[in-house]
């Protein structure tokens, strides 16, 4: 297998497939962001499944874990923004029927293939794991999600307290981030 189509252990879900778009086999693609411009970009996306099981079906009621999929390489043959989502033609997917058996999987992409971001701003998925920090110096915790509340973004923060403290993310209160040794400094206290 070329490197091209080898599966690598640094993608992340930028999308949901739904309904067929038109009579081509185009994929309709439910964006994961606001911002989908990696996913509008990018010439391959890694498609998930569930590994193909042996006996009776087995009903699944939950999101299944990110370990127990497969991924399948798709080159992105054409895409475009279509209202709040993306439809894209898929290399080898030529039919409706065909795009329809597709729904309902997610649409990764390697985060090798992400352009820079710019000065000062952060893909999230990068944001992810950082250890946050006071001005004292005192860790408060790791990064767990980050969430979009409208006005910012913010931090969900899991230390040693039963509950995430939020932090938001944004100039008053974010000091310093690096990304590459996944540190975060905050002018944030324990207890607000």
């Amino acid at each position: 297998m070329d490197t091209e189509h080898e599966c690598t252990d640094d993608l992340v879900e930028l999308g949901r497939i739904g309904e067929p778009y038109g009579l081509k086999g185009w994929v309709n693609v439910l964006p994961s962001s606001e911002e989908p411009d990696v996913l509008l970009k990018s010439k391959q996306w890694w498609v998930s499944r569930l590994p193909a099981s042996e006996g009776a079906a087995v009903r699944r009621t939950a999101q299944p874990k990110f370990e127990d999929l497969v991924f399948e390489p798709f080159r992105v043959l054409q895409s475009k923004p279509h209202s709040s989502r993306i439809v894209a033609h898929l290399e080898g997917i030529e039919q409706p029927e065909l795009a329809a058996q597709f729904k309902g999987r997610r649409v990764y992409v390697s985060r090798a293939r992400f352009p820079a971001p710019a000065e000062g701003e952060y893909y999230w998925v990068d944001l992810v794991g950082c250890q946050v920090s006071n001005l004292e110096g005192k860790v408060l915790g790791a990064v767990t999600q980050v969430v979009d509340h409208g006005a910012h973004p913010i931090l969900s923060v899991k230390g040693e307290a039963e509950q995430d403290m939020l932090i938001p993310f944004v100039a008053a209160y974010i000091v310093n981030v690096d990304t590459q040794a996944k540190q975060i400094q905050a002018d944030w206290q324990e207890d607000y």
